[in-house]
């Protein structure tokens, strides 16, 4: 039912509901309303019993936009310079990112929009960014299925709470080159990433047994220039649970 087809049903019951003869007709009215419209109840209750306010002038309704196209611009640039990640992990950067490209004249942004753009929540960041994220292809998706293994046996710590700074430490995952479909073998690259010095390293691996990714990390390892003291990686918890198997 449409905005205006319930206005006109809500007139017409209306006044067959002020004009009830007693509450067991207004009873049966309200329950034909409710399951007609599907309202709540009381919704259903305060529509019957009195008329709506009429607005002395048109408009859309509900609060002003505060934030306009020139907001939605300049966060469209952070975006884009923060290699198009997600709103809510691009909002706690937004301060010292925008003072960067302002500093380094690659933005340039009114007072007023500034501020407006600081104090943005990641859910209005979020909606600014909608337009600017439709324009490109949605990002590939994960070929690591989650499971409770290592969450209820190690400790889960965030980036925030990096305190080892020590060369050494590698992030690593998996990267599949299957296109559209991930049925039959092909090809994977593990990247590895030491923490510390953004050190990267690369090996390819023809699928992911858990043999030829750990021969990967062996090599990956003796090409390291520095010690390998630390491993975290998204595919690890598949290799324990085959271990546990076997």
């Amino acid at each position: 039912m449409t905005r205006s087809s319930l206005r006109e049903y809500a007139a017409v019951q209306r006044l067959r509901y002020q004009q009830a003869p007693s509450r067991a007709e207004k009873h049966r009215l309200l329950d034909e309303v409710v399951a007609v419209t599907g309202i709540h109840r009381k919704a259903a209750i305060r529509m019957l019993r009195r008329a709506p306010r009429l607005r002395p002038t048109p408009g859309p309704g509900g609060r002003p936009r505060e934030y306009g196209p020139e907001v939605a611009a300049a966060a469209t640039v952070l975006w884009e310079a923060a290699g198009r990640i997600g709103a809510h992990r691009l909002h706690p950067f937004v301060p010292e990112l925008l003072a960067r490209l302002v500093q380094c004249d690659e933005l340039t942004v009114p007072p007023a929009v500034e501020k407006q753009l600081r104090r943005a929540s990641a859910p209005t960041l979020k909606r600014l960014l909608a337009p600017a994220r439709a324009q490109y292809p949605p990002r590939g998706a994960t070929l690591t299925h989650p499971g409770p293994v290592l969450k209820h046996e190690i400790p889960i710590r965030t980036f925030t709470e990096w305190d080892d700074v020590r060369p050494g430490f590698l992030e690593i995952d998996l990267v599949g080159h299957c296109g559209s479909s991930v049925e039959g073998f092909f090809l994977y690259t593990l990247c590895a990433v030491d923490i510390a010095t953004a050190w990267i390293e690369l090996e390819a691996t023809w699928g992911k047994y858990q043999d030829r990714v750990g021969g990967a990390v062996d090599h990956v390892r003796r090409r390291l220039p520095m010690p390998l003291r630390g491993l975290d990686s998204a595919c690890y918890e598949r290799f324990v649970k085959r271990e546990r198997a076997a």
